[in-house]
């Protein structure tokens, strides 16, 4: 049950972080924005292309610490099944 949880949890906080415009997706646009502003085609393609691998790179690495983070709920789940609360000791 705290296992379906969890996932539900970390699959809102993924379609939050992908909803939402953040810093970082401001940044990517007016960095892509400024990629356009160069007269040179060659190096305009390059501006764009490394834009657009940071951001895929910045949102793989998101997702990666998400999955993390569930893998890690998922543990001390698992933990607090076998060995019971630590707050239960007291």
């Amino acid at each position: 049950m705290k296992r379906r949880l969890t996932l539900a949890a970390s699959l809102c906080a993924a379609l939050w972080v992908t909803g939402c415009q953040t810093w970082q997706d401001r940044a990517d646009a007016e960095a892509f924005a400024a990629c356009a502003k160069i007269a040179d085609a060659e190096a305009r393609k390059a501006c764009q292309s490394d834009v657009m691998v940071n951001y895929s790179e910045a949102e793989r690495q998101e997702k990666q610490r998400l999955i993390e983070a569930g893998k890690a709920a998922d543990e001390r789940e698992l933990l607090h099944e076998v060995y019971g609360s630590p707050k239960d000791e007291n």
